[in-house]
């Protein structure tokens, strides 16, 4: 009976103590959960109450700010071009920036990757204005022409390539060389040795540049600013320009309706990339497993 005791005696300290740890991490997380509900979260809510009103917020409209955006040509135009700058930039940012990445690694001169970061901390204004060296034209020459496009789309490859060279050749240095030692003992070519072993085993990395490609190209509308002005023309207007306009055109609730819906659609840009993240299992240990595996089974033999 005695012994009964002291263990209930026992798992009842144990418990007190997990509580009390429980409470003293949960009390630290208490100012930064409070700062970011400060933060993000209460300007996020406070510009969804404004977006219900219309104007400057003097008449409830509900939801109809939202169906006018929609219906709004203007930023059915943006959204159609942002989703075909996202159609170029991300698979063109992913090859290029992983060939690259293999090459430096390769050649074993991977310290010349901080040369393609030098264009990401550049103002916009010197990156335009070196574009604009190079053709040897002043933006307001080639900034109304569909020309334009293409060079903007070249100013966001040349500012965002340099972090994805960056992940993936730190992603690929990761690889265990027994790896890739088991392969070639299978009689594995180096472009099968690539597709076939390093691509599965880099597959968060490429979910990571994506995301952030995907980031960055919001962040390139002082390039397409500084080449087409306010008013560009059709293939240059981003929703960047809509919410500029209407801010200037004092039309609040469009302007904050519209950053709603830009700021759900990147939450669900990272909800759906963390999702595939855990759901498919993305990561580099099953492929090193089966390899190494492989390998063990070779040396016993």
């Amino acid at each position: 009976m005695s012994l009964l005791i002291d263990l209930l005696r026992g798992s009842n300290c144990t418990l007190m103590n997990k509580m009390k740890k429980n409470l003293q991490s949960n009390i630290l997380l208490l100012p930064a959960l409070t700062a970011g509900f400060f933060c993000y979260l209460f300007p996020i809510l406070i510009a969804f109450w404004k977006s219900l009103f219309l104007g400057t917020g003097t008449d409830f409209v509900g939801i109809q700010n939202y169906v006018d955006l929609f219906e709004n040509e203007a930023f059915s135009l943006a959204v159609r071009n942002l989703f075909h700058l996202w159609a170029i930039t991300v698979p063109v940012n992913l090859i290029i920036g992983i060939l690259i990445a293999e090459a430096y690694i390769k050649l074993r001169q991977e310290k010349l990757c901080l040369f393609f970061l030098v264009p990401s901390i550049l103002p916009a204004a010197c990156v335009v204005t070196i574009a604009s060296s190079i053709l040897r034209k002043s933006p307001g020459q080639w900034g109304e022409t569909p020309f334009a496009f293409y060079v903007f789309l070249v100013i966001v490859l040349w500012k965002t390539l340099g972090f994805s060279i960056l992940i993936f050749m730190v992603a690929m240095k990761s690889i265990e060389s027994e790896i890739i030692d088991a392969a070639m003992l299978d009689g594995v070519n180096p472009l099968q040795c690539f597709w076939y072993i390093k691509l599965p085993i880099i597959k968060s990395s490429l979910l990571i540049c994506g995301i952030l490609t995907i980031y960055n190209s919001f962040r390139c509308f002082r390039e397409a600013y500084l080449i087409g002005g306010s008013h560009p023309n059709e293939q240059l207007y981003s929703i960047q320009h809509f919410l500029q306009n209407n801010f200037m055109n004092m039309n609040y609730a469009r302007l904050e309706a519209a950053s709603i819906l830009v700021v759900l659609f990147v939450g669900a840009v990272m909800l759906i990339g963390m999702y595939l993240a855990r759901k498919r299992g993305i990561t580099d240990e099953p492929t090193k497993r089966r390899y190494i595996n492989h390998t063990d089974r070779k040396s016993v033999v």
